[in-house]
């Protein structure tokens, strides 16, 4: 069993009363910086709660799978103390990446809960990987509403194989 921990780092820093901007990192090479685009831009007028979905890059995570037979990928998010509940992560996997062998379920958004739950499932021959499958990342819950400040967690992938 192999785990892959994923950091997302979320910036909210506030440039007015309304304006917000978010920063996705990662900590992994594939990864890149994923820049989410300010509130104030969808703001139409005052006194409302506008909320707003973003998505990553389509290949923002390259997820690798080495097993014998059959693996199971399966994905949790670790909150950290300084999460706003509100902030809603879901992940997809969009492409079957390089490699012999199977691929299945992960095509659509699963949300993220503390609980680990399966992602995507395959098989491979023997000594074979799948390399390079493209995951992409939303978030929702982001609201003006939201306290201007840094939010962190972290998703947390298992990778079962037999």
């Amino acid at each position: 069993m192999k785990k892959y921990t994923l950091l997302f780092l979320i910036l909210i820093v506030g440039a007015s009363g309304f304006c917000q901007t978010i920063a996705i990192s990662t900590s992994t090479p594939a990864g890149g910086t994923w820049s989410v685009t300010s509130l104030s831009s969808s703001l139409t007028s005052a006194g409302s709660n506008y909320t707003h979905v973003e998505e990553s890059s389509a290949s923002h995570t390259m997820l690798k799978v080495t097993a014998l037979l059959l693996y199971s990928v399966s994905a949790h998010q670790n909150v950290t103390s300084n999460w706003d509940s509100s902030l809603l992560l879901s992940i997809k996997r969009t492409g079957n990446g390089t490699g012999s062998g199977t691929i299945a379920n992960g095509t659509d958004y699963i949300q993220l809960t503390t609980s680990p739950q399966t992602f995507f499932t395959g098989s491979l021959g023997l000594g074979l990987s799948r390399d390079n499958i493209p995951v992409q990342y939303k978030i929702t819950g982001l609201s003006v509403m939201l306290p201007v400040k840094t939010y962190t967690t972290t998703i947390q992938y298992t990778i079962t194989g037999l």
